[in-house]
């Protein structure tokens, strides 16, 4: 090897040594940022991203999905009454031996039976239905009516899962705003315990311990209210991060820091009630679920008539050790062939079961009948008493923010009075109270108009839309 070559793979080892850890190093440091990332982040959600996790992993609404399969399977077997029915029958086993000189020309009846062979026989029987009396498209019919009744119960339980959703999105939201307004009522009468404690400590002339015991144990009662709002808030944060299929560890939270009314203007009542008849998932079903019902009352009619087919038989066998006769008149079960092509009628006489049946498949569909009645009734009555239930939230958000101003302004006069000794810790209380008790109508009737909308909504079959 020369001196140039030498040197020349020298160089090369020295890059090669290089390379690889300067690889490694910018390997290192891209992955380094990743490694270090947290990957609990928080995890914050609105409303609308809190129903779409609600529903994509729902349980109940993957159930009426499956429902919705089985409907499709009996359309499948309803269909596919109506095309011919093969059934075919084989066997093999062992077989006696038999010969021609046995029977010709004249019949042996002292053979002896020697059995040293083996047979296969294989028979098919082809049944096509010609006429059923409307039995098969009966039960086709019910069954699509079915996948109809199945899709709308999909679309129920997606509109109870909305809801359910959104009443543990603003009932989190509520117990929040329920916790900072007892921490506020909380910080004025501390503000106030903090100045009797005071005026008794430097013996101020219009120091009163009482007064200071009253404010103690009023503030042992505003405690016990906000651990009341804690655990509410505990278990309206479960309860989204349970029906989100979220794991329970996970550093979750809500978009919205406060309730506020809802900012849709509603649409005239009668445009509700019209939707309702259209889109309730519930009229869907009892509509398609009547036709379903009919269908299968009229199946049961057909029994009381013959059902006319199309058939052909075909079978054929052999043996190894029998020898065939080609003769009408003698059929050999070991070896013989033949195929036949008839007409049938299949007619049952059961002389009351099949009128049992049919008057069992009425009663169910008059029961279908009488609730279909009561939803007529029960549903646009549930879409008033919403309406109206909005309404009245609606004027007592008005009515009850004057009150909790007033009592904030009556809170305000009680502590300043009693700072300056001419007020009395009841006052404060009293004062307190009423703040309290107004703030939390108050944030009630905001809670209220918004489920009043969403249960509006959901009566009037329009929830769904929403997260399409």
């Amino acid at each position: 090897m020369s001196t140039q070559e030498s040197s020349l793979r020298i160089q090369r080892l020295e890059q090669e040594y290089w390379i690889t850890p300067l690889l490694l190093l910018v390997v290192f440091l891209y992955a380094l940022p990743a490694y270090g990332q947290d990957t609990n982040r928080k995890i914050v959600l609105t409303l609308e991203q809190c129903i779409k996790k609600a529903v994509e992993i729902s349980p109940e609404i993957g159930e009426s999905r499956y429902e919705e399969e089985v409907y499709k399977s009996k359309k499948m077997q309803a269909d596919s009454a109506g095309y011919p029915q093969i059934e075919v029958f084989a066997l093999t086993g062992p077989s006696p031996r038999a010969k021609k000189e046995q029977i010709s020309p004249t019949v042996n009846t002292s053979v002896g039976t020697t059995i040293n062979g083996i047979f296969g026989s294989a028979d098919a029987t082809l049944i096509q239905p010609l006429y059923t009396f409307g039995k098969i498209s009966s039960y086709r019919e019910a069954a699509e009516s079915g996948i109809k009744v199945a899709k709308a119960g999909v679309g129920k339980k997606t509109s109870d899962i909305i809801l359910r959703t959104k009443e543990l999105y603003y009932g989190l939201i509520l117990a929040r705003d329920m916790r900072n307004l007892v921490l506020e009522v909380k910080d004025e009468l501390v503000e106030s315990i903090k100045k009797a404690e005071k005026q008794i400590a430097i013996g101020s002339p219009w120091a009163d311990e009482a007064n200071l015991f009253k404010l103690r144990a009023f503030l042992g009662e505003i405690d016990r209210n906000i651990n009341e709002t804690e655990k509410g808030i505990a278990v309206a944060k479960d309860g989204l991060i349970t029906s989100m299929g979220l794991p329970q560890e996970a550093d979750f939270d809500v978009a919205d820091t406060s309730l506020t009314p809802e900012s849709r203007i509603p649409e005239e009542l009668q445009n509700y009630m019209k939707n309702a008849v259209e889109l309730r998932s519930e009229f869907i079903q009892l509509k398609e679920g009547l036709n379903a019902r009919n269908s299968l009352v009229n199946a049961e009619k057909s029994n009381f008539y013959p059902h006319l087919f199309l058939g052909l038989k075909a079978s054929v066998a052999g043996a190894t050790n029998r020898d065939k006769v080609d003769n009408p008149y003698l059929y050999d079960f070991f070896n013989h062939s033949y195929g036949a092509a008839f007409m049938g009628l299949k007619w049952s006489l059961d002389f009351g079961i099949t009128e049992g049946r049919v008057k069992e498949a009425q009663a169910e569909h008059h029961k279908l009948v009488e609730k279909k009645k009561f939803a007529d009734e029960a549903i646009p009555f549930q879409v008033r008493k919403v309406y109206l239930d909005m309404e009245e939230a609606k004027k007592n958000i008005v009515e009850t923010e004057k009150a909790y101003r007033n009592a904030r302004k009556w809170l305000v006069v009680a502590v300043a009075n009693f700072d300056l000794g001419i007020g009395d810790a009841k006052d404060i209380a009293d004062a307190a109270v009423a703040y309290a008790q107004m703030k939390a109508n108050n944030l009630r009737s905001i809670y209220n108009h918004r489920m009043s909308f969403a249960n509006l909504l959901y009566a009037a079959g329009m929830d769904i839309k929403e997260i399409k």
